[in-house]
């Protein structure tokens, strides 16, 4: 995408893109044209702008945006996190089988003790 096409897409001006390249928050590619350079925003940097858009327009500040860009874009080989997270999910998951089966027996419990 041009910068012009990410600045419509995303709902900001090109100098907004532009100054968020300045701080490191968004790099997009330089090109060569006939009338000198231009940029062009791959998948990688429409991401990093989205993500930046979004988080502007949550409140966040430049310098937590940029904390936020950082740790995604160190986020080379995430299958340590998807293991955790998968061993969690069953954790859960057998948790709530456990609460589940144990239902009825505490519902015959309840259902028998003498009122008061």
């Amino acid at each position: 995408m041009s910068i012009t096409e990410l600045s419509q897409a995303i709902g900001v001006r090109a100098s907004t893109l532009r100054f968020w390249e300045k701080v490191g928050l968004v790099a997009p590619d330089r090109v060569a044209t006939p009338s000198g350079t231009s940029r062009r925003y791959s998948v990688t940097a429409i991401r990093e702008a989205r993500i930046t858009a979004a988080l502007r327009a949550g409140g966040y500040r430049i310098p937590d945006v940029h904390k936020a860009i950082t740790a995604i874009r160190d986020l080379d080989d995430v299958s340590d996190s998807l293991t955790a997270l998968d061993a969690r999910l069953r954790s859960i998951a057998e948790r709530t089988l456990a609460l589940l089966r144990t239902g009825p027996l505490l519902a015959e419990i309840i259902e028998s003790s003498p009122a008061s």
